[in-house]
């Protein structure tokens, strides 16, 4: 029976009872015994069924629901909301005709107050609900039974509030979920290899770039070709007995001139064979051109019938679209100063669902995305996995640099509802990429998501946000970033690749003018002005930030830090070098942290692929803050909880290794010792350097537009 059906027949069903309310009419039709009233008064003409919601139309714990229900200034009391059924209800009679302020509130969320017209009948129609603009409701009638075995309208209402840091746009915000932070190549990945170890059922990774070769764990001890080739991740996949499939990002175009560059013939082998339980799929994000960036409204109750099968055959009021609270802009992505074409986007998400774990960041399986918390200038695990003994020991011996630099970056590990979302975002992309009949789509196979991932009693509300290009079409990074910053009230700390997003600029600017105490530190890196076509952006993101909050904003980057003994064991010569610092993180308050694939740039924001996990839980992001800090001030530092002491604690160590290491420039980096320790004078305290960016006029590209790069 299709909705229409139904909605008319419950309406012929709703004018017979109007006339039979209550008196147990033998010809009443039988109603279906779904969702029970709760003992109803005499008199009941009819019931208001108020589901306790948030955006998400997931119900709100009865403990944090708080529903206020009021006539005329007095309070008006419910019946329902226990602990394992929030609905509450209000039973009406003729009597109760009238206006009704019913007002939902939860801690960390907008309340929401609606208006309740009750003309007193027991009519489908008798009740008529409104509210402010803005205020997110949907309302429902239906005829139900209750324990007289007579009928009784229900008008239902679902209040939902919006979360204060979460996006109202995106996935829900799950609870439940355990959550560990994994800082860094040598964590991160022992903590996926684990996870592969023990897998059986279902591996689903998607990158931005897969070398095969890629050694998941490392070892400074010398090992032959075979075993190394155990530990890499190719080999790791095909031990495993779960079924695999695999996405990687291309670029420019689908399965174009570049579709090998990011991928390589032992992964593409897999997705040409069949039935040996490995599938792959490249994937080109192929935005382009000038398009409007607008987040749509939506309706509650399409939600509410998504997530309560209990609703679907109500018969809902038309209702206004929530609308985003994120400003639309226009994009012109052909803002470019000479005349190539470029695309410039791509799939740049990097997560794994392994069994009922996933895995979320800002790490490639790639050779340059591993390296330990040590960050150490000579470290032989960051070597290509085909150097040899020798060129390892020489890196020990501190002869030669190891192949890769040190690189800063951060992961997490989910196990809870949310790897429902991480795994849904995989599902979306593999059947769109089926659908578009990509090379080795043919290959490929369906699969459904696990929607039953239990929820644990002491797991935390996070939210795994994405950023996906049309036809997909999320944006829930951007609407939780400046959800966080526009209630900052104490300090923003950022640490990523890139620092030139004027969308995140221009709410920081707004928040840090509302609130004169909040402090800003950035942690990136320099920009190359040749090289890197968004150099003016940072430069220009920068001064901006430095000339409207003076002493408020404090720029920084990373170094590492070792020295050699010169032959004659007589000097030392040091050994200074920058840090790739490849995060994406962005902390507020000891309240919240993002974590994930998304840059601090507008492409990241807008069209770039990217996924992000949202957590709001003042302990783990606490001691989450704390574990980045003492990392990157050293060992020895007691680190403060109080933003304006740590903060200065970055600036102290800056200060003190900005002046060591213009000590070492000028002595051309050797100091006599004659065997003696190095002078405390010539140690660098941790990681942290200051960082000035140039003028704009000093890179090579000034007019590139701020959502390319």
């Amino acid at each position: 029976m299709s909705r229409l059906a139904r909605h008319l027949l419950l309406a012929v069903l709703a004018s017979t009872a109007a006339a039979c309310a209550g008196s147990g009419d033998p010809d009443m039709p039988p109603l279906p015994p779904d969702n029970p009233l709760p003992p109803l008064p005499a008199g009941t003409v009819a019931v208001v069924e108020i589901y306790p919601l948030d955006l998400w139309a997931q119900m709100l714990p009865a403990q944090l629901a708080d529903l206020d229900v009021t006539r005329e200034g007095a309070a008006v009391a419910t019946t329902g909301g226990s602990p394992d059924d929030p609905i509450r209800y209000l039973a009406l009679s003729a009597a109760d005709a009238g206006a009704y302020a019913i007002t939902l509130a939860a801690p960390d969320h907008d309340p929401v107050t609606v208006t309740l017209n009750f003309d007193g009948s027991g009519d489908l129609d008798g009740a008529r609900v409104g509210a402010a603009p803005g205020a997110a409701f949907s309302v429902s009638h239906e005829l139900r039974a209750h324990d007289s075995g007579a009928a009784v309208p229900v008008h239902s209402l679902y209040l939902g509030v919006r979360h204060q840091w979460f996006s109202a746009e995106g996935r829900p915000a799950r609870r439940g979920n355990r959550v560990a932070f994994l800082m860094d190549g040598e964590e991160a990945w022992g903590a996926v290899d684990q996870a592969l170890a023990s897998s059986r059922d279902s591996i689903l990774l998607a990158s931005w770039w897969f070398e095969s070769d890629f050694e998941l764990t490392r070892t400074e001890g010398n090992l032959t070709a075979a075993q190394r080739r155990s530990r890499t991740i190719m080999s790791k996949l095909e031990a495993s007995p779960a079924e695999k499939r695999v996405l990687v990002g291309q670029f420019w175009t689908q399965d174009g001139i570049l579709s090998g560059l990011t991928v390589d013939d032992a992964l593409t082998a897999k997705g040409a064979r069949t039935g040996d339980n490995f599938e792959y799929m490249g994937q080109a994000n192929i935005t382009e051109g000038l398009f409007r960036f607008e987040l749509p409204g939506f309706e509650l109750g399409d939600r509410v019938r998504a997530a309560h099968p209990e609703t679907a055959d109500r018969i809902f009021d038309a209702e206004r679209l929530v609308e985003s609270r994120v400003a639309p802009r226009d994009v012109d992505l052909t803002d470019w100063p000479v005349t190539l074409e470029v695309q410039h986007a791509s799939w740049h998400q990097k997560f794994a669902v392994i069994d009922d774990l996933a895995f979320v960041g800002g790490m490639n399986v790639k050779s340059t995305d591993w390296d330990s918390s040590q960050h150490h200038v000579f470290d032989s695990r960051r070597m290509e996995i085909g150097a040899s003994d020798a060129a390892r020991q020489d890196v020990r011996d501190k002869e030669s640099l190891p192949d890769l630099g040190p690189r800063k970056d951060y992961m997490v590990r989910i196990d809870g509802p949310a790897v429902q979302d991480v795994a849904d975002v995989f599902h979306k992309r593999w059947e769109l990429a089926r659908l578009e009949g990509v090379e080795y789509a043919d290959r490929s196979t369906m699969f459904t998501v696990d929607r039953d991932q239990p929820a644990h009693t002491d797991g935390m509300q996070i939210q795994v946000t994405t950023t996906m290009p049309d036809p997909l079409w999320e944006h829930g990074i951007v609407e939780s970033w400046l959800n966080a910053v526009a209630r900052a009230e104490k300090y923003i700390l950022i640490e990523d690749q890139y620092w030139r997003a004027p969308i995140l600029t221009e709410a920081i600017l707004r928040r840090m003018a509302e609130v004169p105490s909040l402090q800003l530190v950035v942690i990136t890196k320099p920009i190359n002005e040749w090289l890197d076509p968004g150099c003016a952006w940072s430069y220009r993101t920068s001064s901006q930030l430095a000339a409207a909050v003076p002493g408020r904003y404090h720029l920084l980057q990373l170094r590492a830090f070792d020295t050699v003994v010169t032959w004659g064991w007589d000097e030392t010569e040091s050994r200074f070098a920058d840090i790739d610092t490849h995060s994406k993180l962005l902390i507020v308050d000891d309240v919240f942290m993002s974590v994930g694939s998304a840059n601090k740039n507008n492409r990241g924001l807008i069209y770039e692929g990217e996924m992000s996990v949202a957590i709001k839980d003042a302990t783990w992001v606490r001691d989450a803050r704390r574990r980045v800090l003492q990392n990157l001030l050293g060992a020895g530092v007691v680190v403060s909880d109080d933003p304006v002491q740590w903060k200065n604690q970055l600036l102290q160590a800056a200060a003190w290794n900005d002046a060591v290491h213009a000590r070492w420039e000028t002595e051309g980096g050797d100091i006599s010792l004659d065997g003696a320790p190095l002078p405390t004078a010539y140690s660098p305290r941790g990681f942290v350097y200051s960082l000035r960016f140039r003028d704009v006029s000093e890179c090579f590209l000034e007019d590139v537009g701020p959502d390319m790069t």
